[in-house]
């Protein structure tokens, strides 16, 4: 079977205005006008960069709903969302924070398949969606891994053993912490849940792995903070364990040779605020605006 096929591309005549909008964004330049003045998919020899991206964009383009791709169509698509979200988006942002402090209860199940359903259109480079999720989304789970994983790197702290980026000055001031803002626990901050987004990291296509579990990261803990979850972006527990505790990184199931950079811990907030906070990063902002210097 020819590559194309695989598409299952179609077209609805009835439809179609023979606009050209689903060729001029096909990534792939792999859509073309056919004998009849209608678009048609060219032959291609594989997906990705000797073809079809698998993005979607000629479904998405359509303003009759005239294409139908892999099975997809057009009628079962979200709509656009409405221009007055940039407020609200605006208020997300602003009003979103690192939680360290979560209530003792597991997240409505629901509310975290939702979140994951929509991360299927997480970006990714080259669309290559080889990002894989791992979500401990019960929070006597997380209690297992955790207590592995806290008991090795108090241990190794007592040698003065740390990860790349620790010493006792941090450790003994994450230690304090425990006292007030991280309620106890300094390794995942008392967070119900866990997220972590990983791929195989190998080659020369290895640094956009990385990037691909980042950008995945930050759109799962918006995601989580719009539907009113609490979240905290930790690198130090991911170092935690891909260097001290690999015995509770196994218990993750995730492949040894997966980037698993941060992990996102998330759950209902304890403490509610009351207020975005006012930051202002404007003399590090750097703009171009024309006959301005």
């Amino acid at each position: 079977m020819n590559a194309k096929d695989k598409t299952h591309f179609l077209i609805d005549r009835s439809k179609c205005i023979k606009c050209g909008k689903c060729i001029n964004t096909c990534s792939g330049m792999v859509i073309e006008i056919g004998p009849d003045g209608y678009p048609q998919m060219k032959e291609f020899e594989r997906f990705g960069w000797r073809g079809c991206w698998r993005c979607q964009h000629c479904l998405a383009v359509c303003p009759q709903g005239a294409i139908s791709i892999f099975g997809k169509k057009p009628e079962d698509s979200l709509p656009p969302a409405p221009k007055e979200m940039g407020g609200y988006m605006e208020r997300l942002i602003v009003n979103r924070r690192s939680c360290r402090r979560f209530l003792d209860k597991n997240v409505d199940p629901k509310v975290i398949t939702g979140i994951l359903s929509t991360m299927a259109a997480a970006p990714t480079g080259g669309n290559a969606m080889g990002v894989e999720y791992t979500v401990i989304d019960d929070k006597d789970r997380v209690e297992e891994i955790r207590k592995v994983a806290y008991a090795k790197m108090d241990a190794d702290a007592k040698k003065h053993i740390y990860t790349h980026s620790f010493s006792d000055f941090y450790y003994q001031k994450m230690k304090e912490s425990e006292k007030t803002v991280r309620k106890g626990d300094l390794l995942f901050c008392g967070a119900p849940h866990l997220f972590i987004a990983h791929e195989k990291c190998v080659g020369k296509w290895a640094e956009d792995s990385k990037t691909n579990c980042h950008l995945a990261a930050a759109y799962f803990e918006l995601l989580c903070n719009a539907h009113g979850l609490g979240t905290t972006i930790m690198s130090y527990s991911a170092e935690v364990l891909n260097e001290l505790a690999p015995e509770a990184r196994a218990m993750l199931n995730i492949p040894k040779d997966h980037y698993t950079g941060l992990i996102i811990g998330f759950g209902y907030p304890e403490i509610e605020y009351a207020r975005g906070v006012q930051k202002d990063r404007s003399a590090k902002t750097h703009r171009y605006t024309e006959g301005k210097r």
